[in-house]
């Protein structure tokens, strides 16, 4: 996909420095891209709908492996960080029940997913990174899995 086809790019300030979580970030990236695509090419509400499944499923898993990893560090904005991540998949499953009852897509959701995703990114996960590097001790395996990923 070229520049010119994406909504939102991505570019190192997006990055947090955790490899795992800069590549989900990049595929949230993508699946959303892939929406605007679609939207664009006027494609039919099957295609809509599967990538918009894709889009709830992706981002359920990935803030699953994001609140898991907050919690293994006892990172302290975990639960407004999850209000947030919810917000997120309420919209995506919103625009899913409008495309079954026959609705399009909106830009304005996508105007929503591609700006919250940059803010949340450049903000709140960078917070969470932040808290990460400061060196607290590790406390499960998950947070030693990721303290392979520390850039120091």
């Amino acid at each position: 996909m070229s520049a010119r086809d994406c909504l939102v790019q991505w570019d190192d300030s997006y990055s947090l420095g955790l490899e795992q979580i800069d590549a989900q970030h990049k595929v949230l990236f993508e699946i959303i891209n892939h929406l605007w695509s679609a939207i664009v090419r006027r494609a039919k509400g099957a295609e809509m709908q599967k990538i918009l499944d894709e889009l709830e499923h992706y981002s359920v898993t990935h803030f699953s492996a994001e609140e898991a990893f907050m919690q293994s560090e006892g990172f302290a904005g975990l639960e407004a960080h999850r209000r947030q991540h919810a917000q997120f998949v309420a919209r995506i499953r919103a625009a899913r029940e409008d495309l079954r009852q026959g609705k399009e897509i909106s830009l304005d959701l996508l105007h929503f997913l591609s700006d919250w995703l940059a803010k949340h990114i450049q903000a709140e996960d960078r917070a969470y990174a932040a808290d990460y590097r400061q060196g607290r001790p590790l406390g499960s395996v998950l947070g030693r899995f990721f303290a392979q990923f520390r850039r120091l």
